[in-house]
């Protein structure tokens, strides 16, 4: 037997098969293949499968035409799982119920993202962003039943309905930017991906979290492009990563974006932090500076360590009377984090080899901080 009789035998008559289907649905199929294909569906439970697939989509597909071309008032049926008809509904009500699938979907891949991402490096405080991951397993069966809704009512999340802030203007990305909420095309493509993020094992090591956190924080901002949490741990994540330009396109979009002045505040706080990692300790002041001017320092503790940043980044620059202030304002304002403090003064190799160059600042520091860079035992 000659080896391409071999071959021929041994290739898997399905492949062909479905090769067909997908020709078929686009109309460019001779009858005689076309019943082959019908005839060998019939009989065979993977091809028959394959071809409920295709048909299952199709009726997702018309059905998410529906609800983008029909007036809000109109009764339209759609399908659920299998293709199955679900029923009839409101064209306004079946808007509301995906756009609430959306951002609900939205949230969870922001809180598992940010699980993974935290859960893929121990942050210096810092670099502290917000608060603690949330039980990563609740939060996967949470999505993945939110997802099986959205599947059963067989239409796709990218819908925006028109009276929402849908700026897209914040260049955060070619995925990102392609992400047209009007476009038929395209939605419905990001339940295939979150669907898929649901799947299979858990990762563990930290390469593989931040990884995964990443991949999770970029679906919520494709479901939500104004989310600023999602945004800001996106950025972080790039940071940790050494991906600096990456991190500050997403810190800046914030800022350009984001109103609220916590979320302003953290997009300055890490920009000022990339900054300071990179060396570039003017650019670092001024964007440390620029969030204790906003005034949210006063109003929400989470900024309260910003004084740390500004008394290292000064002192780095030999500017030790300014490094004093910020000392000042944190060994007295922030007394219950003293001993975490003198750990984090010590373990900066830079900031104590300046000051072992300028004894006579060390020395000031000694007598005012004792337990910074005296005694420890005295915090």
């Amino acid at each position: 037997m000659k080896t391409s009789d071999k071959v021929k035998k041994n290739v898997d008559p399905c492949l062909q098969i479905q090769a067909d289907l997908s020709a078929m649905l686009d109309g460019e199929l001779a009858p005689a293949s076309v019943r082959r294909v019908m005839v060998h569906s019939d009989v065979c439970p993977s091809c028959a499968g394959f071809l409920d697939g295709i048909r299952v989509q199709a009726l997702a597909h018309q059905d998410l035409y529906k609800c983008l071309n029909s007036d809000a008032d109109e009764i339209i049926e759609i399908h659920g799982l299998g293709g199955k008809r679900s029923g009839l509904i409101k064209v306004s009500e079946l808007r509301k119920k995906l756009t609430e699938n959306r951002d609900q979907l939205a949230r969870i891949f922001y809180e598992l993202g940010r699980g993974f991402v935290l859960m893929g490096l121990s942050p210096n405080f810092s670099r502290i962003v917000a608060c603690e991951p949330v039980p990563i397993p609740d939060m996967f069966q949470r999505g993945r039943n939110l997802v099986d809704e959205v599947e059963r009512l067989a239409a796709g999340p990218g819908w925006s309905p028109s009276d929402q802030n849908g700026s897209f203007d914040q260049q955060v990305g070619a995925d990102q930017n392609s992400a047209d909420q009007g476009s038929a095309d395209q939605v419905g493509s990001e339940w295939v991906r979150a669907k898929a993020l649901f799947e299979g094992g858990g990762l563990h090591t930290p390469a593989e979290n931040l990884l995964k956190g990443k991949d999770l924080l970029h679906e919520a901002l494709m479901l939500s492009p104004d989310f600023h949490e999602a945004r800001i741990y996106l950025g972080h994540a790039y940071h940790v990563a050494q991906e600096k330009t990456l991190a500050c396109r997403e810190f800046k979009s914030v800022l350009r974006g984001a109103k609220d002045a916590n979320m302003r505040g953290f997009a300055l706080l890490n920009l000022g932090n990339v900054f300071l990692e990179e060396g570039e300790l003017e650019l670092a002041t001024a964007y440390f500076k620029k969030l204790v001017d906003s005034g949210v320092v006063d109003k929400s503790p989470h900024f309260g360590l910003i004084y740390f940043n500004l008394a290292l980044v000064y002192g780095l620059r030999e500017l030790f009377s300014d490094c004093e202030v910020w000392l000042q304002k944190l060994y007295h304002e922030m007394p219950h984090k003293r001993s975490m403090i003198a750990e984090e003064l010590r373990s900066r190799p830079q900031f104590t080899g300046v000051l072992s160059r300028h004894p006579e600042a060390r020395e000031s520091f000694a007598r005012q901080f004792p337990c910074w860079f005296a005694n420890r035992e005295a915090c």
